[in-house]
């Protein structure tokens, strides 16, 4: 990658149109390979933008970060076995009598991977239309599981919610002020927003960014966990966040190398080159390739993720 290439890929993104015949909703774009940075706003702003899904990978670190601090002794022990239910149950009011025996084998790997078990997807835009926010905890709780935890996967909201609503309950402190002090506070990031549902930060969306906060969360994943030279989060913790723990051929695309063939824990996974990458809702991309040391980040307003996701495939295979 050089700025001649990274111009002509500017170019091409502001010549592309959607299924609307309409040039793409672009905000950014930012492609960081082998130490150099190349960067563009289209808006001609410095407005940070709503990750949308990609909120689900921040938050899987977010854990990470509390099981290193746990393995130093500083909270109760806090892993992929943890139980959830014995940490929420004081705030949650279960309705759902059947949903009982099946909330009480919950983990946090359940919500790590879209695994709890629901019958329906959950909290997307149409349930907040029409439930209050601080109801929206009982109602998740209360929302019909069918499946044993962790045999069933199932894209939606849900799961991280229960996740934000588990930590702060977990770390007896508003996850935010957490976050400010443990995460981004020690990445260098000062300008970030999260919405709140009810009491708890959103979880699964709704954390706003700007292009250069999302690089140093994607340098956090691609240097395996290391900040500064010392433990940030554990090593075992993002190998674990790239392993495929569900398949997921309803929304792959097998004739391309950026596909969604399975899916982590908070992160989608190709099926090659070890790229991993965090996907949101109107084109909200994070990639990482690390076979070309290459990070590329896209932000939009983009309903039809088509053509940027084709783009994305085309510079993997031919630009970078």
């Amino acid at each position: 990658m050089n700025s001649q290439t990274f111009d002509t890929l500017v170019q091409t993104f502001q010549d592309q149109i959607d299924k609307h015949q309409k040039p793409l909703k672009l905000h950014d774009l930012l492609i960081h390979q082998d130490g150099q940075t190349y960067q563009y706003n289209f808006l001609n702003t410095e407005s940070k933008s709503d990750i949308r899904s990609i909120s689900k990978t921040v938050m899987t670190l977010l854990v990470g970060r509390v099981h290193r601090l746990s393995k130093e002794g500083r909270y109760p022990i806090f892993d992929l076995d943890t139980y959830v239910y014995p940490i929420i149950k004081d705030v949650i009011t279960v309705t759902c009598s059947e949903n009982l025996p099946y909330l009480k084998k919950v983990q946090l790997r359940h919500l790590l991977t879209h695994s709890v078990g629901y019958e329906d997807v959950l909290l997307m835009r149409g349930d907040l239309q029409t439930i209050p926010m601080d109801e929206l905890v009982n109602f998740t709780v209360n929302a019909p599981i069918v499946h044993e935890p962790g045999t069933h996967y199932l894209y939606s909201n849900a799961g991280f919610y229960l996740l934000s609503v588990t930590l702060q309950e977990f770390l007896q402190e508003p996850l935010e002020d957490f976050a400010r002090r443990e995460f981004f506070g020690p990445l260098g990031i000062q300008d970030w927003e999260w919405e709140y549902y009810g009491s708890y930060l959103a979880g699964a969306t709704r954390l706003w960014l700007k292009p250069d906060a999302l690089l140093k969360i994607s340098q956090v994943i691609q240097n395996q966990g290391p900040l500064n030279g010392e433990s940030f989060i554990p090593e075992s913790w993002t190998h674990d966040m790239s392993q495929p723990q569900f398949l997921t051929p309803q929304v792959d695309h097998l004739e391309r190398v950026f596909r969604r063939y399975a899916y982590g824990l908070g992160i989608w996974l190709a099926k090659e080159n070890g790229i991993v990458f965090g996907h949101g809702t109107d084109g909200q991309m994070m990639v990482l390739v690390p076979q070309k040391k290459a990070i590329l980040i896209v932000l939009a307003d983009q309903p039809d993720l088509q053509p940027i996701e084709e783009l994305i495939d085309w510079i993997i295979q031919e630009k970078l």
